[in-house]
């Protein structure tokens, strides 16, 4: 299933002429045949991890697990980039991933999973862009090799938000904002800036935030019960540090309610920017 049934050389054969836009000689596979390949290992490494137990690591929080292949433009564009690397290289032809409402812990958890479900050593096999952003994109990429090279993007949903945001914005401004290239122009370079600034500022400190208060209402709840517990001389003592500590709990927890909101509002308007744009033909 993961073994590809062309050599590495007929595959590197094909890359070049994918490079040059040629149609490939009959020695060499058909695009479409390698592509159907790729996408049959994305939707078999989809499956499996589809059927991790990801109800209790997510506490039934809503997961989705995605697959799919690169199309031929997007695998020129790479190409054009790095014409040393080769077809037979690319780690993300087939390419995989996985969406969830969670912090930056339950995040390392599920990659700790994937890798662990294919044998793989999470010190040798995991990309951290949360440390080292690209292009402002942050997420934690898995590189499988099974033999054949399968990627598997691991995002919170606010990593998943801005990232496509972000693709939207370079339907407009150019896709080279992806591999960091800026627009020439001055007011849209600040422009893709300030969206970069956007998941390396805000969205990176809310989620440091929320992984430092996980499960504040559950806590919050814990709290309450363990006062409500109390014999009533000890909740007489109790009571003043009892309604301090609950303020705190409520404020923090609409707090960060409040930024989530707003930033998932500004990403939703500002995507749906992107789009009106492209639809008008600015490019």
């Amino acid at each position: 299933m993961y073994k590809a049934p062309w050599s590495n050389e007929k595959l590197k054969k094909l890359g070049k002429c994918i490079l040059k836009g040629e149609d490939a000689p009959a020695a060499v596979p058909r695009y479409d045949d390698v592509m159907v390949f790729y996408n049959d290992v994305a939707a078999e490494t989809q499956r499996l991890i589809d059927g991790l137990d990801w109800e209790s690591l997510l506490g039934g929080r809503r997961y989705e697990v995605t697959s799919r292949p690169k199309t031929i433009d997007t695998l020129r564009q790479k190409l054009q980039r790095d014409p040393a690397v080769g077809l037979q290289n690319i780690q993300d032809v087939a390419g995989v991933r996985f969406e969830a409402e969670m912090t930056l812990d339950e995040q390392d958890a599920v990659v700790n999973a994937i890798a662990g479900l294919f044998d793989h050593d999470p010190t040798t096999c995991v990309r951290d862009l949360r440390l080292e952003p690209h292009s402002g994109y942050r997420a934690v990429h898995i590189w499988l090799r099974l033999p054949t090279r399968v990627e598997v993007q691991v995002r919170t949903h606010l990593q998943s938000a801005w990232a496509n945001m972000y693709e939207s914005a370079a339907d407009v401004y150019g896709r080279d904002i992806r591999y960091g290239e800026l627009p020439h122009d001055p007011e849209s370079r600040v422009f893709v800036q300030t969206v970069q600034n956007l998941s390396t500022g805000n969205i990176r400190r809310l989620e440091t935030l929320k992984n430092t208060f996980p499960a504040g209402e559950e806590r919050l709840n814990q709290l309450r019960a363990g006062y409500k517990n109390l014999p009533r001389g000890q909740k007489r003592r109790r009571r003043k540090s009892f309604e301090k500590e609950e303020k705190w709990f409520l404020a923090m927890i609409k707090d960060v309610g409040d930024m989530e909101s707003e930033l998932g509002t500004l990403m939703r308007s500002t995507q749906e920017m992107f789009d009106s744009m492209r639809s008008n033909g600015r490019n």
